[in-house]
């Protein structure tokens, strides 16, 4: 769903300084003109979310823009990993891996 991609690009972003469209769109299994108007769509709500272009370009989020990270307790995340471990040692999909790979895990 697309509601779940671009929660899933704001919480790589929040995670690491940059990453290129490629990378995005190879993570989320979209095209990177799907991840270019996904950044226009979180930037319309309000996270200032830019672009460059080079060698050293990227997509990443201003340095000036705050964000708690903590929404989980310790126990909460523990819990959360338990149980996404055990449905992908048994799911051929990549679902829980991705979702996993959003927790930084």
């Amino acid at each position: 769903m697309k509601i779940d991609r671009l929660m899933g690009i704001v919480s790589v972003l929040l995670q690491k300084d940059r990453i290129t469209a490629a990378e995005l769109a190879d993570r989320f299994e979209v095209s990177a003109r799907t991840i270019y108007r996904d950044i226009e769509t979180i930037s319309m709500a309000g996270i200032p979310i830019t672009a460059s272009r080079g060698k050293s370009g990227g997509v990443y989020i201003m340095n000036s823009f705050k964000i708690d990270k903590t929404l989980l307790s310790s126990e909460d995340m523990l819990a959360i990993i338990s149980g996404l471990k055990s449905l992908d040692s048994v799911c051929e999909s990549k679902k829980y891996r991705q979702l996993m790979d959003k927790l930084n895990v």
